[in-house]
């Protein structure tokens, strides 16, 4: 069995897991996180991507989704950030990717995370004219309080 850091014929355990995740092999995926019980769910690729930012970049809808939601569910940080401060829901938002956005604000994505040059996922989805995304995340999150403590609400 591989170590999160150890190499497997060549791989690693994070590269194994992304290659399950591009051929859209759950088994494998799942397999992958159950031997090395989840150590590896937040780790960072040489590109300093975790797992779930990778996840919600595959273009095939259905496989974006399942492989967030499996994460997600092992325990991935939803708001965990790159190595330029971008999260999954700000890839997500400039892909135009509408279901895995959902996806991640159902499991608590901060809309209001700034990167390293400034912009919050919600401007990343309007620069790229991704309406359908900008209305979801306009409708999705409401303020509620002053400026201290502010929470918000999934709608």
């Amino acid at each position: 069995m591989p170590k999160a850091s150890g190499k497997s014929n060549g791989q690693t355990a994070t590269e194994i897991l992304l290659e399950a995740m591009s051929k859209d092999k759950v088994h494998l995926a799942r397999f992958v996180l159950d031997a090395l019980d989840g150590e590896i769910v937040d780790s960072r690729t040489e590109s300093a991507q975790t797992p779930l930012i990778s996840s919600v970049l595959l273009p095939d809808g259905r496989t974006r989704c399942k492989f967030a939601e499996l994460l997600l569910q092992r325990g991935a940080s939803v708001n965990r950030q790159d190595g330029t401060g971008r999260t999954a829901l700000s890839y997500a938002c400039e892909k135009g990717y509408l279901d895995a956005v959902k996806v991640l604000v159902r499991n608590n994505a901060d809309p209001e995370i700034v990167d390293s040059w400034g912009n919050t996922a919600l401007m990343y989805a309007a620069v790229e004219g991704h309406s359908p995304v900008v209305e979801f995340l306009v409708r999705a999150f409401k303020r509620l309080g002053g400026t201290q403590g502010d929470h918000y609400v999934v709608l």
